[in-house]
């Protein structure tokens, strides 16, 4: 039974080289084609994807070309393990980036790798003279919510039914690529919060609106098969609650998470 996107290039601008939080990785831009045909390789691996879902080297190679970027996470030894990568975009005569794949292989996990990734992304956009990246994620997934909510700052203000139509991967599992748009404003004062290690918003300020989630739909998809009809009704049941708040003006601006519960908090946003 099959019932996650991942979240999003040697580009002009791009760091050298940045070691990720001393832990012996470093994050710089991916330069040969061997290294860009490794994200290939480990999209598998981290999404188990099948091969028409992939991002095609020929995609990657031409971010390089065009103004974006593949930005990669190396062991000491030169593995890549990790990746995120940019693609130039415009709303109107604004220029941004959308970041198209975030993912770190399993085993380097939960060492900040991810979050390395996307300050790296950041540097690069700012240096480009670019200040506001989006990204899509599956607004059931927890800990992606609250990298991208309170670590790093952004907001949502947009769901989306079904993005991508029946993704045929490993984490899907079969249900609709419901999906949430991360908006990323890189100059603003809460993203320099969430950066700097303090809170996105203040806790004392008390949401107009909560949307609780499970704390890990994953594990719950593989360890019961059959929660699939289950998780489908929790994914209606936020997809409705969450449309409902957007029309009525309300942005994602915090999420809270610990073993036993996970939700959005929820507020009026001015840019």
């Amino acid at each position: 039974m099959r019932c996650s996107d991942p979240s999003g290039s040697a580009g002009l601008g791009a760091p050298t080289g940045v070691h990720a939080s001393g832990s012996g990785y470093t994050i710089r831009p991916c330069r040969s084609i061997e290294e860009l045909a490794s994200t290939v390789r480990i999209q598998k691996e981290i999404w188990g994807y099948a091969e028409h879902e992939l991002y095609p080297l020929r995609l990657l190679v031409n971010l390089g070309k065009i103004g974006g970027h593949v930005l990669g996470a190396f062991t000491p030894e030169g593995s890549l393990v990790g990746f995120v990568a940019s693609l130039p975009a415009w709303h109107g005569s604004r220029r941004y980036y959308h970041s198209l794949s975030l993912g770190v292989l399993r085993g380097h996990e939960n060492l900040g790798l991810g979050r390395a990734l996307k300050l790296a992304q950041r540097r690069a956009a700012l240096r480009a003279g670019v200040d506001f990246i989006e990204w899509t994620f599956d607004p059931l997934r927890a800990k992606n919510a609250y990298l991208n909510i309170s670590r790093l700052g952004a907001i949502v203000r947009r769901y989306l039914p079904d993005y991508y139509g029946p993704i045929d991967s490993r984490l899907q599992k079969g249900l609709p690529s419901d999906r949430a748009l991360a908006e990323w404003r890189l100059k603003s004062a809460r993203v320099r919060r969430a950066i700097s290690g303090k809170p996105a918003r203040s806790a004392r300020k008390k949401p107009l609106a909560e949307v609780p989630i499970p704390t890990d739909v994953g594990a719950l998809l593989d360890a019961r098969p059959r929660a699939c009809g289950e998780v489908r009704a929790v994914q209606a049941a936020v997809r409705e609650q969450l449309q409902k708040y957007f029309a009525q003006g309300l942005a994602i601006t915090g999420f809270v998470r610990d073993r036993k519960s996970a939700r959005y908090l929820l507020e009026r946003y001015e840019d």
